[in-house]
């Protein structure tokens, strides 16, 4: 299987339909047709990764009876962990919405070789914990490889009114990104380029500014005037300096995290209308940076 996205390179994918008349379990039949143990086969059922292909559902009950439908099993090339959100990720909450910390690596929301493995699956856990009776869904996305934070709500109201302040643009988000050092940095940046994805372009507006150079690294920081998909991590690499850590787009090899962080929102509450600030910086930011004493 190949693709473009990130899970099609991390999975192999099997479709598995029985013989005429044959009829076993679920778990049985990925026994037999992936040649793997029980054990594994009850993992790709918990984690999420065997799909009826026809219906589009995962499924999970390996004791079910199967006959001419057919399966799809999107098994992936690593380990699968599940999500759980930290106290210590959660940087706002109120009655009214949550803001989270992502860590790097991490998908926002399901993939199809997992749906317990991402932030969303650790948020909707917190809710049912505190029975909240409330399906969360994220307002923004981040690149599976950044860090950052993601605003969620805790009502259908809110809901609305958040998405209502991204598409007016009265968002205001910031990231710090980091580069290899190199020679003739300037202080500042306007990129404004057509950016394509799965076949369509689309106008982007990226304003960057120098802050310092240490340990190797040339930090900025970055104000994106659109959201295009990779639109930071291309527009560094086409007028600034690949990202350190981005193996997409030429910033290094594989094994190294990416230097992408959104560590600030700033937006009208959707209940009180007040202005509110939301920012986070994670202790190896500000120790590469000398911040320590900031957040």
């Amino acid at each position: 299987m190949t693709g473009s996205a990130p899970f099609y390179r991390n999975m192999d994918r099997y479709f598995i339909r029985l013989k005429a008349g044959e009829w076993m379990t679920l778990e049985q039949a990925l026994q037999r047709h992936l040649r793997i143990a029980k054990e594994e086969a009850e993992q790709l059922l918990r984690q999420g990764s065997v799909w009826d292909n026809d219906r589009k559902v995962r499924l999970r009950d390996g004791g079910m009876t199967i006959s001419g439908q057919l399966l799809r099993v999107d098994r992936p090339k690593f380990t699968i962990r599940e999500y759980v959100l930290r106290r210590e990720d959660i940087r706002f909450e109120d009655e009214q919405l949550l803001i989270v910390y992502k860590r790097g690596g991490a998908a926002v929301q399901p993939t199809p070789y997992s749906d317990i493995d991402n932030l969303l699956h650790g948020v909707q856990k917190y809710y049912d914990g505190r029975r909240l009776g409330y399906r969360a869904a994220p307002i923004n996305r981040l690149d599976l490889p950044a860090q950052g934070l993601v605003v969620f709500a805790k009502n259908k109201r809110t809901e609305v009114e958040l998405h209502r302040l991204f598409q007016e643009r009265r968002v205001r988000k910031r990231y710090l990104a980091a580069t290899a050092a190199f020679a003739g940095v300037r202080p500042s940046y306007v990129i404004r380029s057509a950016l394509e994805w799965q076949g369509q372009r689309r106008d982007a507006l990226t304003y960057v500014r120098f802050c310092r150079e240490r340990g190797g690294r040339c930090f900025f920081l970055v104000f994106p005037q659109s959201g295009r998909t990779h639109q930071i991590r291309r527009h560094f690499q086409e007028q600034v300096a690949p990202l350190l850590g981005d193996v997409r787009y030429g910033g290094a090899a594989p094994g190294g995290e990416l230097w992408l962080l959104c560590f600030q929102y700033v937006f009208p509450h959707p209940a009180t209308h007040d202005k509110l600030s939301v920012s986070y910086i994670p202790p190896a930011w500000r120790e590469a940076m000398g911040l320590q004493s900031m957040e």
